[in-house]
């Protein structure tokens, strides 16, 4: 079975971030049966600004790296669910992905972008990143989700309104676990 960590990536107070992944998650389970989804939310994990004495490269991790590694590094695939501030991603995500580093080698990911364009921009800052990480994205040919005007989209049960949301969820994980399994033999 693949296991899949959806990463909510925002932590400010009112942040829509949590919503988006509970019915991201909801969907994405209904047409994944054998997918096994957990949830990590950085807000829960309160993380001081990355000031570690060692690089993670050098795989000398405090016990607050750690208990991080053991999230991350159990998972294959990754689902980013993410805001765009000022065109890019939210700083508590990036601060979030600098406390590891091989731990996200040879995995898959996919991207839940919210804002006022779905955060296209913040998503390609992700890749980026990702790439550095020997992570291999699953971007390409429609597969990200994105909801637009995220101010207005969500109903009052955090589901988005009929126009809000683009993509679908269902190819997005078939498309994550196929290449998630497939990165399974260089780990």
């Amino acid at each position: 079975m693949t296991k899949v960590l959806v990463i909510v990536g925002t932590t400010r107070t009112g942040r829509s971030g949590r919503k988006v992944a509970d019915w991201y998650l909801a969907e994405a389970q209904k047409s994944n049966k054998d997918v096994e989804f957990e949830l990590l939310d950085v807000a829960d994990e309160k993380l001081e600004l990355f000031n570690e004495p060692m690089s993670p490269m050098m795989r000398q991790y405090s016990p607050r790296q750690e208990e991080l590694a053991k999230k991350v590094g159990s998972a294959d695939a990754f689902v980013f669910v993410t805001g765009e501030y000022n065109h890019s991603l939210p700083a508590s995500l990036k601060n979030f992905i600098d406390y590891l580093n091989a731990e996200w080698h040879y995995k898959a990911a996919a991207y839940v972008g919210y804002g006022a364009t779905g955060a296209i921009r913040s998503i390609e800052h992700l890749i980026q990143i990702m790439t550095e990480l020997k992570v291999t994205s699953v971007a390409t040919g429609g597969t990200n989700i994105g909801i637009n005007a995220i101010w207005e989209a969500l109903d009052e049960n955090g589901i988005p309104k009929p126009g809000y949301a683009h993509g679908d969820i269902s190819a997005q994980v078939a498309e994550l676990v196929k290449v998630a399994e497939a990165l399974k033999t260089l780990r």
